[in-house]
């Protein structure tokens, strides 16, 4: 498999199929195809009924569409639904990422895409329920507007609002803080918590939280 990421303000990735490989896309993510290019849609996770299920409580489809290219080489172009950065992961064997449902774009390895629960990040605006993908695989992320990376070193925190989570070590789980005094919840506009992450971590942000964004054009929040 190769690919590469094209645009600007809103990036799309080229995957490129060897005859008979597959690929793995979250549902309505895909931009174009070649003829070639086959879809079929398999339940999320690799897995049969039930993982699909869980799959849906992640917020996400409980299918995937898999993409097999048929005789010879095809390429497959995926994008986001709000204009952002496309973020490629190549995750090796014991390396682990938990990613916020509207970021993923898809997989070479459906087979590594587990469904992880966390109170801490119901509460931290994460969701209950997070994506958690496990090395060797190559994934892709769709950020909204720009990337924000940040590489905690130990004995390093950073407090995040919650929109803006996008993906971030498996190692690591974010702390639930409050903004600050009742009256601050209340009047500030920032929400009741804020997520604490502490170091050695990766973290990646949306620079737009699609929550606000939907609010500020009068969208249902989902």
């Amino acid at each position: 498999m190769e690919y590469n990421v094209v645009g600007g303000s809103m990036q799309i990735v080229n995957v490129k199929l060897s005859s008979g490989e597959k690929f793995y896309v979250d549902a309505g993510k895909i931009v174009s195809k070649s003829d070639n290019v086959t879809l079929n849609s398999k339940f999320a996770g690799g897995g049969g009924l039930i993982k699909g299920i869980m799959m849906t409580t992640a917020g996400t489809s409980a299918f995937l569409t898999e993409c097999t290219a048929e005789g010879s080489e095809g390429v497959v172009a995926l994008a986001g639904v709000i204009p952002g950065k496309v973020k490629t992961m190549e995750l090796k064997e014991g390396e682990s990422m938990m990613v916020e449902h509207f970021a993923f774009l898809g997989t070479n390895d459906a087979s590594k895409l587990q469904v992880k629960s966390s109170w801490r990040g119901m509460f931290s605006g994460a969701g209950l329920f997070l994506e958690q993908f496990d090395g060797p695989c190559t994934l892709f992320l769709h950020l909204c507007g720009d990337l924000i990376e940040y590489d905690l070193q130990e004995g390093s925190t950073i407090s995040v609002d919650p929109g803006h989570i996008a993906a971030f070590s498996a190692s690591t789980m974010p702390q639930l803080t409050t903004v600050g005094s009742i009256k601050t919840m209340m009047f500030s506009g920032e929400g009741i918590y804020m997520a604490k992450f502490a170091g050695p971590a990766k973290i990646y942000l949306h620079s737009v939280s699609r929550f606000r964004l939907q609010m500020a054009v009068g969208g249902p929040r989902r």
